[in-house]
């Protein structure tokens, strides 16, 4: 295999595992397990969670460890050394965690956010193994470039994702955490792009009017997403009983994210309508373009179902997840007609 395809190979598995942490981080936000792992980048301490409340409460006679955490009296405390407990809980030993004062414990929360960290690891492990890549075998200047500007984004994405926690699911945090994601997947898809020197078959010709088309798209599209963060973070702020939310969605910016739903909904459908026109075959049409209109009436339906049956978490999944979908697939039809 040359180191090309090899590029390539590693490019799209990191790829890959970004949608995933995506799609990881879309179920830790429905299921309410953000706060799983109260610290960071550990989990309670420990490299491996733990699966029961036994072992983050204090009990007479047991080992612990250096920065092993437990909660106790409602609190979150972590070990200053290691020391075998004696028969009453000494705060010597031990010393307030100061990040934050979140003090619960529930191990499906627990196991949700390690899993989800556990697919950004091996994420970054794939970028990491892009840079070597592209390092020692002397490939083209952009891909150095790209694949270092990669590592170093993944490490301020590691570090945001620190700061959420910290921060106890700040939501301003959470959307820099998103925006830096789709960045992440934009400079993935430019790698790919640049590596592959296969171009698109029997290619039309394509006017300005085309590349036009195709910037307002992402345009609009990265402004809906906005406006989604901003209806989520309004979301957060409501009680937890979604029985009374309607009373108080009317007067949000709910209403600006519908209004550019409908730009978005319009300029995608003629997108691939325009585009598939262009084909003889439909063979012959990119993936990106069945990837767009499947995605676009998955975000709708998902809407509709949000609005009328008290914003469902699965749903709120399946629209976040698909909106990051619908980017990529925008972002990659630009590549390839714009640059090929």
């Amino acid at each position: 295999m040359t180191s090309s395809r090899l590029f390539i190979r590693i490019a799209k598995l990191a790829l890959l595992f970004t949608y995933l942490i995506v799609l990881a981080g879309g179920f830790v936000r429905m299921t309410g397990s953000g706060m799983g792992c109260p610290d960071w980048p550990k989990c309670f301490g420990l490299l491996i969670p733990p699966v029961s409340e036994s072992q983050i409460k204090w009990s007479a006679g047991q080992e612990y460890t250096s920065n092993h955490m437990l909660i106790h009296n409602d609190t979150l405390w972590i070990a200053k050394k290691n020391f075998i407990s004696t028969s009453s809980f000494d705060k010597n030993n031990w010393k307030p965690f100061e990040k934050h004062n979140y003090a619960k414990f529930n191990v499906f929360h627990t196991w949700a956010e390690y899993i989800n960290r556990c697919i950004g690891a091996i994420a970054g492990l794939f970028v990491i193994a892009l840079f070597f890549n592209s390092a020692f075998n002397k490939l083209n200047s952009y891909q150095t470039f790209g694949s270092l500007l990669l590592l170093i984004l993944f490490g301020v994405q590691a570090w945001i994702g620190g700061e959420v926690v910290f921060s106890v699911l700040d939501p301003f945090k959470i959307t820099i955490h998103m925006f830096v994601a789709l960045i992440i997947v934009s400079i993935l898809f430019v790698l790919i792009h640049i590596a592959d020197k296969s171009i698109v078959e029997n290619k039309p010709s394509l006017n300005n009017n085309f590349n036009k088309l195709i910037i307002l798209t992402l345009l609009f599209s990265l402004i809906q997403i906005y406006f989604g963060t901003q209806v989520r973070e309004f979301i957060d702020s409501l009680p937890s009983d979604k029985s009374i939310w309607m009373l108080e969605i009317n007067n949000s910016q709910i209403n600006i994210h519908q209004l550019v739903a409908v730009f978005v909904f319009i300029l995608n459908i003629y997108l691939c309508v325009y585009l598939a026109g262009k084909f003889n075959s439909f063979k012959e049409i990119p993936t990106e373009i069945v990837y767009i209109f499947s995605t676009i009436l998955i975000l709708v339906i998902s809407g509709v179902i949000m609005l009328n049956f008290n914003f469902p978490g699965f749903a709120q999944l399946v629209h976040l997840f698909s909106a990051f979908v619908l980017f990529g697939a925008q972002f990659s039809l630009f590549l390839k007609f714009k640059f090929s």
